[in-house]
């Protein structure tokens, strides 16, 4: 799933949240937080198919549903030195037991 999302879940599923990034240009996206009943899993960079200088890749956050929750994965786009990100993204689980 890319962009702001909702997906319902049971417990023991994992959620796979895709975005695209382009770490040469110093921005890349990370786990803000992941609410209550949410483990993360994975999160890595997925170069591109085509190599080329400047293309961009994928960046992949796998997450967990350990309980039953309603709860938000959020994401943020920025460069590890500066404090505010340029993009922000969410994404809402619903946990079912």
């Amino acid at each position: 799933m890319t962009g702001d999302a909702s997906v319902e879940v049971g417990v023991g599923d994992e959620v796979v949240i895709r975005l695209p990034e382009n770490a040469t240009t110093g921005y890349v996206w990370s786990v803000h937080t992941a609410g209550d009943g949410l483990e993360p899993v994975q999160d890595s960079m997925v170069p591109p198919d085509v190599v080329a200088p400047g293309a961009g890749g994928e960046r992949f956050v796998r997450v967990r549903a350990t309980a039953p929750t309603h709860a938000e994965v959020v994401l943020r786009l920025a460069r590890p030195w500066e404090g505010e990100p340029i993009q922000e993204r969410r994404v809402t689980v619903t946990v079912r037991p």
